[in-house]
C-alpha cells in the first residue's frame, strides 16, 4: 500500500525566521526515504482552506507587524477549518512565534499582549517590568515519558532513538499552559515556555508547540517520525501502523553533539538588552 501525506505550510513568506522553513524540507525529505508520496502546499494571506485538506500544517514565527497581519486573516479566512481539523486529530506545529501565535494570547516586541488564533489552551504574557529580557541559548528538554514512549513504538523493527530534543531559543515571552494541554519535554539546559525552565512546549491532541529554533526537526529526527506517525495513522484510521527506520547517522550525531556540549550545564541564560 502507498501512503500520501498533504503538508501545509502557513504563511511561510511571512513567518519564517531563523530557518524555520528547513522543518517542512525534513518532512518532506523523510518522507521520501520512507516511501511515502508528500505533496506540500504553502498557505499564505487571502486564501482559504477547507477541513479535510491537509494532514499536517506547520507555522514558524515572524515578525511583530507580520504576526498581527497573520491574525486578522487566520480568523477571518481560516480559523474554522482549522479548528475543524485540529480537533479531529490533524497534525499541527508551530515553533516559537508560531507557538506563541497559537494560544489565546500572544507577545509584541513592545510587551503588549495581543489576542492570538486559539488553536491550543496556552497564553504568552510578558516577563514583568523588564519588556528586554529574553530567555536565549541553546535549550536541551527531557521528553514527556508518554511521548518518548509513543515514539519507541512507532518503529516496524526495533531502532534506538534519543529521550530529549534540542534545539535553539531566543524569546522574551512566558508562556503557561491552560488545562488540557500538556507538556512535550522538560529542560535539562535552557528554559523553554518560561524563566522557571519547569517545561517546554506543549501538546494538545496532535498539536504541538515548541520554542525551539534550529530548525527543530533536523537535529530530532525521532519527533519528525512521530508527527509524521501520528498524521498517517490518523489519515489511514490504523493505531497500528508503523513507521520504517531510517539511518539517522549524520542526524543524531548532530542531536547527540548538542546533549552533550550543552545538557550538562543546566544553566540557564537571560539576556537584558538595552
Amino acid at each position: 500500500m502507498t501512503y500520501h501525506l498533504t503538508l501545509t505550510h502557513l504563511y511561510p513568506d511571512h513567518l519564517n525566521l531563523y530557518g524555520d522553513s528547513g522543518n517542512l524540507i525534513v518532512l518532506k525529505r523523510r518522507c521520501q526515504w520512507m516511501g511515502i508520496d508528500c505533496t506540500v502546499r504553502s498557505l499564505t494571506m487571502g486564501e482559504v482552506i477547507q477541513p479535510g485538506e491537509t494532514d499536517l500544517y506547520f507555522m514558524g514565527g515572524g515578525q511583530d507587524t507580520d504576526q498581527v497581519a497573520v491574525v486578522d486573516d487566520f480568523h477571518a479566512l481560516k480559523a474554522a477549518a482549522i479548528a475543524t481539523d485540529t480537533e479531529a486529530g490533524v497534525v499541527f506545529l508551530g515553533v516559537c512565534g508560531g507557538y506563541q501565535l497559537m494560544g489565546h494570547t500572544f507577545l509584541m516586541g513592545n510587551g503588549q499582549e495581543t489576542p492570538g488564533l486559539g488553536i491550543i489552551n496556552v497564553h504568552t504574557r510578558a516577563p514583568g517590568s523588564a519588556l528586554q529580557q529574553r530567555c536565549i541559548g541553546n535549550l536541551v528538554a527531557t521528553l514527556e515519558p508518554a511521548i518518548y514512549a509513543e515514539m519507541v513504538r512507532l518503529y516496524s523493527t526495533p531502532k534506538t532513538i534519543p529521550p530529549t530534543l534540542v534545539g535553539f531559543e531566543n524569546h522574551s515571552g512566558q508562556t503557561l499552559l491552560g488545562p488540557g494541554v500538556q507538556p512535550l519535554a522538560k529542560p535539562i539546559a535552557g528554559f523553554g515556555n518560561n524563566a522557571s525552565g519547569d517545561y517546554e512546549g506543549a501538546r494538545y491532541r496532535n498539536v504541538f508547540g515548541s520554542y525551539m529554533h534550529g530548525s527543530l526537526l533536523p537535529k530530532n529526527p525521532h519527533f519528525a517520525d512521530y508527527l509524521l506517525g501520528l498524521a498517517l495513522r490518523r489519515k489511514y484510521n490504523d493505531p497500528t501502523l508503523r513507521l520504517p527506520g531510517l539511518n539517522d547517522l549524520e542526524e543524531l550525531a548532530a542531536h547527540h553533539y548538542a546533549v552533550d556540549r550543552y545538557g550538562g550545564q543546566g544553566s540557564h541564560q537571560i539576556s537584558h538588552r538595552s
